[in-house]
């Protein structure tokens, strides 16, 4: 969706007691909503990039505060490098405890995938980016990929993920 509005934002949330960013898509590929309880959570500051949007919220019940990056990477391989940038900006503008979620559309290993294959560059790339960035990348709990083409023998993939701060995982103890 290139905008979204209340109407909109309620229909996906069930309730009126809502905020939320976007990043709007570009024609029909792209786009990223993040919509919280207004109720539960204040947006202290938002920041919108290319490839994700990111929003430094409170706890209301006990002021604790955090990020959160809604992330769409690029297909092309040759934009991953930006993809990772974009999201070290983000967590360098405020110390604070991320995480991090969306479709980032690469893969960890070749384990991720279900034709397997060998270690690419921008496996390699995404690796280095959890490594550096001191991330955690929890386990799948109800299978192994996240995405699929439909054909006669279905291609499988691990593109979507939630990734976080030890710190963030410590807060909100039994997310899953």
């Amino acid at each position: 969706m290139e905008e979204v509005n209340l109407s909109t934002t309620i229909s996906i949330w069930g309730r009126r007691s809502v905020d939320w960013v976007v990043l709007p898509s570009v024609g029909r590929s792209g786009g990223i909503v993040i919509i919280w309880d207004d109720q539960a959570l204040e947006l202290i500051d938002s920041k919108g990039g290319t490839y994700a949007t990111c929003g430094k919220f409170k706890s209301l019940k006990d002021d604790f505060v955090w990020g959160l990056i809604g992330v769409y990477g690029p297909n092309d391989n040759n934009l991953r490098f930006a993809l990772f940038d974009e999201l070290k900006f983000f967590m360098s503008q405020w110390d604070i405890p991320w995480c991090l979620g969306g479709d980032f559309n690469v893969v960890r290993s070749p384990y991720e995938r279900s034709s397997e294959g060998r270690l690419s560059s921008p496996m390699l790339e995404f690796a280095e980016f959890v490594n550096v960035c001191g991330v955690m990348d929890p386990l799948l709990e109800a299978g192994r990929y996240t995405w699929c083409i439909p054909v006669v023998v279905p291609v499988l993939s691990r593109i979507d993920r939630f990734l976080f701060f030890v710190e963030w995982e410590d807060h909100f103890q039994g997310v899953h």
